[in-house]
């Protein structure tokens, strides 16, 4: 009985690390969204081993000139999926596809339109102190593409829209990313 009180605890903690990990890459799309630095500060370790290809360098230098990219940005939307983790004691890998949309206006119908990237993450995760975040990461752009931004006007201005992003925006209290 003990034998298996102990298996289950042991899947337990690897669960809860899984869950933790994907928290945290979430955190980081969320965090760019919204431009929220509070949380990015604790998606990337500031000693990580960072390589966008543009930049490589360390997550303390990465982290400012990533926010103050995305700032100039109208509107932003980061998504990472297909996650597969393999975590090793406070040790971890994960890979994750990635999307990023892009573009300058605020407001819908921008003639500039989006752009939108596809790529993936490769990285190695750390738990300390009781925390995971990124010790690792390196980004691989796969393609890149160009949309037409329409003007949500008509039946589509019934929606509610998004805006300029930020903590300033009254839906920021609602997303779950502080803490």
């Amino acid at each position: 009985m003990e034998d298996r009180i102990a298996a289950l605890e042991a899947r337990l903690s690897e669960l809860e690390d899984e869950r933790a990990i994907a928290k945290v890459l979430a955190d980081y799309s969320l965090a760019l969204d919204w431009l929220d630095e509070k949380t990015l500060d604790r998606v990337f370790w500031d000693d990580a081993d960072i390589d966008y290809g543009f930049f490589k360098g360390t997550g303390a230098e990465f982290k400012p000139i990533l926010m103050a990219f995305e700032s100039g940005l109208g509107r932003r939307w980061h998504f990472t999926s297909q996650l597969r983790t393999e975590i090793a004691g406070n040790e971890a890998r994960a890979t994750g596809y990635n999307l990023s949309l892009a573009i300058a206006a605020v407001e819908s119908g921008d003639p500039g339109g989006l752009s939108g990237f596809f790529g993936f993450y490769n990285d190695r995760l750390s738990k300390r102190d009781g925390r995971w975040a990124i010790s690792a990461r390196k980004h691989i752009l796969v393609a890149g593409t160009h949309w037409d931004d329409i003007a949500i006007t008509g039946d589509l201005s019934a929606l509610n829209t998004i805006g300029a992003t930020g903590q300033h925006h009254p839906d920021f209290a609602s997303v779950p990313i502080s803490g």
